[in-house]
């Protein structure tokens, strides 16, 4: 029975993939705009009980605002989030301590932030580092890109492998690679929330297959949030699209605006956090319900960037052989780093960085930055 139930669903999915992405969409979607709770996506994990997969075709990165773990999970202002926490899985010593008084993003895909391949919040004297209030180029020469590092990231990783592919979805952004900063109040896009534009080896034309920025580093339109729910934008959204058209990259790095991340607090909200909720509470559904995530090959680590540096970290990780409760206790620790080592061997990659256990110039990494996330979470 429980066979015959299993191939019926695969054909249903299968259909849904062939209608297309926004037919496809529509289906997993209730009359009146919400995500519905279709194909698991109201319980996105422990619906496998095979081993994880040896290599996975997809991972998705979500990257959060500014908050300690305290402030997040267990929140009455983040029931969303306290739900899928508690029916996924997540840990207790996710630290912040990867940088502190600098954005996370560049070492969070890189595993350090420096043309040395280190980790500094203020760069040493003769090297180039990715530090506070620095805005990359808005235009590269052939030969150089201002205020970027040309160190290796799982972007170039996987650009350069044999059929790997990346693309970064940012809410908001004014257009691709977009190396300015937004001053809109209710849709805000922060350059240093998005670490491609940062990374020269990404946008100077001949390195790395060329400027793959442009064509990568894609704006999503905004998603409608009104104070008591949110509404992603299907038509034209290249995330959503991707998701249900067959598209989806090996690697996708989804960054919320400055608004839906937590980050800032905007009106209607009363509270950012809940913000974040009701943003999140929207598109994952879409995500566990896609094709990509239903074929049983997609993990999900949605992650915050900072909160009070040393105290752990918000997180959660979202899979389908994750088992329902996991929660990894704070004695076991790991980073953001530790997500971009586990991120590249669920990929068949190798490390970089932070992610190998030593700095470039021999020096030991944060807490935390090798320690094997597959194992914890069962992926």
């Amino acid at each position: 029975m429980q066979r015959r139930i299993a191939r019926a669903a695969g054909i249903v999915i299968a259909l849904l993939a062939m209608l297309g992405p926004q037919t496809a969409g529509a289906a997993m979607r209730s009359p009146n705009g919400a995500a519905a709770a279709a194909g698991s996506t109201s319980n996105p994990c422990g619906t496998s009980t095979s081993p994880p997969p040896q290599t996975y075709q997809h991972v998705i990165w979500v990257w959060m605002e500014d908050n300690p773990l305290s402030k997040v999970i267990g929140n009455s202002a983040a029931p969303y989030i306290t739900s899928l926490a508690k029916e996924c899985g997540y840990a207790k010593g996710w630290l912040d301590d990867v940088i502190n008084g600098a954005s996370n993003y560049v070492p969070g895909v890189a595993g350090a932030n420096c043309d040395d391949e280190t980790i500094h919040a203020v760069a040493p004297k003769g090297d180039t580092c990715i530090t506070q209030g620095l805005s990359p180029a808005a235009k590269c020469t052939a030969s150089s890109c201002k205020n970027t590092v040309a160190i290796t990231s799982i972007f170039e990783q996987l650009q350069d492998g044999p059929g790997g592919s990346w693309k970064a979805y940012e809410e908001s952004m004014p257009s691709n690679c977009d190396a300015s900063n937004s001053s809109s109040k209710t849709a805000p896009y922060y350059v240093r929330h998005n670490p491609a534009p940062y990374l020269s080896d990404l946008r100077i034309a001949g390195q790395h297959q060329g400027n793959t920025c442009a064509t990568n580093d894609v704006t999503v339109p905004t998603t409608s949030c009104n104070g008591t729910s949110c509404t992603p934008a299907e038509t034209a959204n290249p995330f959503y699209n991707d998701l249900y058209g067959g598209a989806l990259p090996t690697f996708s790095f989804f960054t919320p605006n400055a608004c839906n991340n937590s980050h800032n607090k905007c009106t209607p909200y009363t509270n950012r956090v809940t913000n974040a909720d009701q943003w999140l509470a929207a598109w994952l559904p879409i995500i566990t319900g896609s094709p990509a995530y239903q074929s049983g090959n997609t993990a999900v680590f949605i992650m915050w960037d900072e909160g009070t540096f040393g105290s752990p970290l918000p997180n959660i990780v979202v899979a389908p052989t994750v088992v329902p409760g996991t929660i990894i206790p704070a004695a076991t620790t790991m980073n953001n780093i530790a997500a971009l080592g586990t991120t590249e061997a669920m990929l068949g990659l190798g490390d970089i960085g932070c992610a190998t256990g030593k700095q470039g110039d021999g020096s030991q990494c944060p807490a935390g930055s090798t320690t094997d996330l597959r194992n914890l979470f069962n992926i």
